[in-house]
């Protein structure tokens, strides 16, 4: 009898340690992503610097390179707040697994590709037909209008380009660990690109100050999924 006592005392034991683990390693994620945010952000302010030392931090806007080096940051600092904090070793390759996966799967590809397919558009030109009106209403909607093919674009590339990436690398990463896991692009991934549809709204409503300061101030924080993802990791069961 007792030593059925001493089972299941163990037993919840181990199952409340667990819990704390999760806990101090959900926290740590979260911290490490938040920093490495930071870091980013640090970074593209000081590139700007060099370019506009009279830029301040609160008029940054960010490209795809700065969307690159932001992302980076929230990866890196999840990965090492959660490798840091959490006791079980063995979720650590899943960790850096899921690291490859978010940033080059679901971040570089589909950014890079943006970027060209960006670079294409400018270079086509695209004139959309425009509202005949003086009224301030119709000049923010014919901005809008007119951008509507760069912003299908942006959806298009997004969605094509986190698909092929994250195929690539979990093949990759298949070799790489020796363990055959598929990973399938789920909701929350494409939550990551929410600093793209910020992007894509400061270029649509450039001519809205007001709205277009809020996304690019937004923008960075979007970057906390991927980095805690990351971090939180662990082996499934």
């Amino acid at each position: 009898m007792s030593n059925v006592i001493e089972a299941i005392t163990a037993s919840r034991a181990n199952i409340n340690n667990n819990k704390k683990n999760k806990k101090k390693v959900t926290t740590a994620s979260i911290i490490g992503g938040l920093a490495g945010i930071g870091a980013g952000v640090g970074a593209v302010y000081a590139l700007a610097k060099t370019k506009n030392p009279s830029i301040a931090l609160k008029n940054l806007t960010y490209d795809e390179k700065d969307v690159l080096m932001v992302g980076l940051g929230a990866v890196t600092g999840g990965l090492t707040g959660g490798i840091l904090s959490d006791k079980n070793k063995e979720n650590h390759k899943y960790k850096l697994r899921e690291a490859a996966q978010q940033y080059i799967g679901s971040i570089f590809f589909p950014v890079s590709m943006l970027a060209v397919v960006n670079k294409i558009l400018d270079k086509a030109n695209i004139k959309m037909p425009q509202i005949p009106s003086a009224n301030g209403g119709f000049k923010v909607l014919n901005r809008i209008i007119s951008m509507l093919p760069r912003a299908a674009a942006t959806i298009i590339t997004l969605v094509s380009g986190m698909e092929i990436g994250n195929k690539i690398v979990n093949k990759a990463n298949n070799k790489i660990f020796k363990e055959e896991i598929k990973h399938d692009v789920k909701p929350e991934d494409y939550l990551v690109h929410a600093d793209d549809l910020c992007l894509t709204a400061s270029m649509l409503l450039k001519d809205v100050p007001y709205i277009s300061s809020v996304t690019s101030k937004i923008l960075p924080l979007t970057f906390i999924i991927a980095g805690s993802k990351v971090g939180m990791q662990q082996k499934e069961n």
